[in-house]
């Protein structure tokens, strides 16, 4: 089969198609057939070898939407020709978190997809049956693909955290980002109302055609005042923190009393400090947001397909031009997703 297979740490230009043989799926295990996979900012850091979980040769790629070919001897959800998404995350199932109800915090993880397990910038990938959702009949393989990881965080944030009634208001950071239109669309099918902050003002129309009832940009972060205008001085309900310490002290002064904070992104690794009076004061609430688990995956989809819920595809390209993908990402050109088609 074909695979952009990672030989050595670098930049775009390691990624090159090669000629391997295709997995053969252990009892456990589903063979797959990738009808496309998304490129992630993760999949960026990862070629660089920043992330030391990732040992070469590796096949990036964990947002996928597939076709079950062959199953293993153990597994009865599936059946060959069922149409299939994943999460990447491969949980233990049997420690304290995972039996809780949290397999995000499980720490007996078995590894993660296009990390220590070969994903879907290929043909074909072998993958534990218990890391497959099924789709809903009717969905696109280009829209299911990005549930999990795109979709899942936000929906956490929004539904799980935030709790969001019709009528709310959604702060939302990073918003030209694939994970801040994903919010602006989930918080408009909520009937809340969803503020956008982008640094980028060329980016600005894009946002209100997607649905933003108001974008406000601030290169700074410091957009709290402007949101408190907004809102006629009261703040928001929830702000999704989507770039992290830059935004934070922006995000926190955004937030009307009650408020809560869903921390999904932290692209800078900065730390910050909080005045725990505020917190005491303003009785405000914080959230660490991961990807969504399978139940919550599916829980998504079926969201996303009811709702007509479909994410902005910036191009798609074949696996020859996964390294192009990358350069248009790290150049920030890119708005929505970028999808790779075998």
């Amino acid at each position: 089969m074909k695979a952009v297979v990672v030989e050595e740490f670098g930049g775009p230009e390691v990624l090159q198609v090669h000629e391997v043989e295709r997995p053969i799926p252990g009892p456990d295990e589903a063979l797959i057939r990738i009808k496309c996979c998304g490129v992630c900012h993760l999949d960026l850091i990862l070629r660089s070898g920043m992330r030391s979980r990732v040992k070469p040769p590796r096949i990036l790629g964990h947002e996928l939407a597939a076709v079950v070919v062959e199953v293993g001897k153990n597994v009865r959800d599936f059946l060959p020709g069922d149409r299939v998404t994943s999460f990447n995350f491969q949980a233990c199932g049997q420690c304290a978190d995972c039996l809780r109800g949290r397999p995000s915090l499980c720490r007996q993880t078995l590894g993660d997809i296009g990390q220590t397990r070969d994903g879907g910038y290929a043909e074909y990938a072998v993958l534990l049956a218990s890391n497959l959702v099924r789709m809903p009949d009717g969905m696109a393989f280009e829209h299911a693909c990005f549930a999990a990881c795109v979709y899942g965080p936000p929906y956490k944030a929004i539904r799980s955290v935030g709790k969001i009634q019709p009528g709310q208001t959604v702060v939302i950071t990073g918003a030209s980002g694939g994970l801040g239109m994903a919010a602006i669309q989930i918080t408009n099918k909520l009937g809340a109302r969803s503020i956008a902050i982008t640094s980028n003002a060329r980016k600005v129309d894009h946002l209100k055609a997607l649905g933003a009832h108001e974008v406000v940009i601030s290169a700074d972060g410091a957009f709290g005042d402007e949101v408190r205008q907004l809102t006629n001085g009261r703040g928001a309900d929830l702000v999704v923190e989507l770039i992290g310490s830059p935004t934070f002290y922006g995000s926190l002064r955004s937030l009307a009393p009650g408020g809560r904070i869903a921390v999904v992104g932290e692209l800078y690794g900065t730390p910050v400090e909080i005045n725990l009076g505020l917190l005491i004061i303003k009785e405000f609430e914080l959230h660490g947001v991961q990807s969504a688990n399978r139940e919550e995956l599916q829980e998504v989809l079926q969201f996303m397909h009811k709702n007509s819920i479909e994410p902005t595809i910036w191009k798609t390209l074949a696996l020859e031009q996964a390294a192009e993908a990358h350069r248009e990402l790290a150049n920030r050109e890119v708005v929505g997703r970028v999808l790779l088609v075998p």
